[in-house]
């Protein structure tokens, strides 16, 4: 439970948390985003970690007022990742059942991700995107001769 709090911690707010060496006063949210999934990645979070990225990334872009901060947000998430992963690899604070166990658990993965890019979050808040999603549409095309069976 201390372990799902530490991480609803690090999500929820800017606020300060530390294991052992590890930090995040003053990081971003995009950072502290970027710590948990290379913690994630770390230790094989599988599919989940691809669910919390994709929702990390509406959460970045949509909070970005422009297309600069957008970017500058997905770059701060990287190499936060790319630490937070390195440094669990190399020297581990917390065992992977620990990172596992509390990553599995986060409030984040009951948030609701729409086609426009726009994200309904736990908590109820909606963050509407900066520039709305097109959705992907199939190309139909009328030519069929390449599809003839000989």
């Amino acid at each position: 439970m201390k372990k799902l709090a530490f991480f609803a911690c690090l999500l929820l707010s800017g606020a300060t948390w530390a294991v052992g060496e590890r930090t995040t006063e003053g990081m971003t949210e995009a950072e502290d985003l970027g710590v948990t999934a290379g913690l994630a990645l770390a230790c094989n979070a599988g599919g989940k970690l691809d669910d919390f990225e994709l929702i990390a990334s509406r959460i970045i872009a949509n909070k970005a007022l422009t297309a600069e901060a957008e970017q500058k947000g997905y770059r701060e998430f990287a190499e936060a990742k790319f630490r937070a992963y390195n440094e669990q690899r190399n020297n581990p604070k917390e065992t992977c059942g620990a990172v596992l166990d509390s990553f599995n658990h986060l409030p984040i993965f009951r948030s609701v991700v729409f086609a426009d890019g726009g994200l309904k979050m736990y908590d109820g808040t909606y963050l509407k995107p900066l520039r709305p999603v097109k959705p992907v549409s199939q190309k139909v095309t009328t030519n069929q001769k390449g599809n003839k069976k000989k």
